[in-house]
């Protein structure tokens, strides 16, 4: 019934194996496992026997988050992203997308301590958002983005990256929480819209006044655990649904067709 499109099960900790038997146990069918950086497993803490939930399928996401940059030196962001080329060319059929990576201007990741100049961290996390544009085109796989504070620079970066390399790979903005405006502007360039835990936030007021104008052909849901519960997907349908004025049920099926249509490498793993 419901499309996680988003969550970092690794981050769940030791109650992670029991948070996601909740979320299945609420209707969650699919999640997309996200990592932060290539060179560490996303997977859920524990054993091997408390990967499998039955009728859940997971699939992962490979990728250099921008708030790991920062205690990064160059050596070691080379490093990570051979291992991100490495990771997709092994996939072994659960690679279902590349990031996430993006642009974030939040203090202590792109500006403020540790980061050196401004400009120059930007620049950073543009050439790394680049080389995973670089990746998913050579893959086909989705890419998965992730802006905060940087909405025009992420949108630059874009149109500079197609004006150099022809069409964009299938692309989706994770945790969107920007205007209506922007939203326009990156579904205009063919983005895929992915609404989270803010749409609870009674003062996300850009965020809420957007959401009824996605196209429904481009709007997915996630939960981005911590620090929603994956079961909290549910509350996160509910918010959206109201503002929306459609039912429950209706965006369930939307948005989980839209889901399949953006990840089918996980969508293909249902059948297997």
């Amino acid at each position: 019934m419901w499309w996680d499109t988003h969550l970092h099960l690794d981050a769940l900790g030791d109650d992670g194996p029991d948070l996601v038997a909740d979320a299945v146990a609420v209707g969650v069918t699919h999640m997309v496992a996200v990592g932060v950086d290539p060179r560490r497993p996303a997977t859920l803490v524990g054993p091997a026997s408390s990967q499998h939930v039955p009728g859940l399928r997971v699939g992962f996401a490979v990728g250099l988050h921008p708030q790991e940059l920062p205690a990064m030196n160059d050596d070691a962001v080379e490093e990570a992203l051979d291992a991100l080329d490495a990771r997709v060319d092994d996939d072994r059929g659960c690679t279902v997308a590349v990031g996430e990576v993006g642009l974030d201007a939040r203090r202590g990741i792109g500006t403020g301590v540790g980061v050196g100049d401004d400009g120059d961290a930007l620049a950073r996390q543009v050439r790394v958002m680049k080389r995973h544009l670089a990746v998913a085109r050579r893959t086909g796989l989705p890419l998965v983005l992730h802006g905060v504070r940087r909405d025009g620079a992420m949108l630059q970066a874009i149109d500079d990256d197609v004006a150099a390399h022809g069409p964009l790979p299938p692309c989706l903005w994770h945790g969107y929480s920007g205007s209506r405006d922007t939203m326009r502007l990156a579904v205009a360039r063919g983005l895929f819209i992915s609404v989270g835990f803010m749409a609870l936030d009674a003062r996300a007021r850009r965020l809420r006044e957007a959401i009824p104008d996605i196209p429904v052909e481009r709007l997915v849901l996630e939960t981005d655990a911590p620090p929603l519960a994956p079961a909290r997907i549910v509350d996160v349908a509910a918010a959206v649904a109201a503002l929306r004025g459609v039912s429950v049920e209706r965006l369930a099926e939307t948005t989980s067709a839209n889901a399949a249509a953006l990840f089918p490498r996980l969508a293909a793993l249902s059948s297997r």
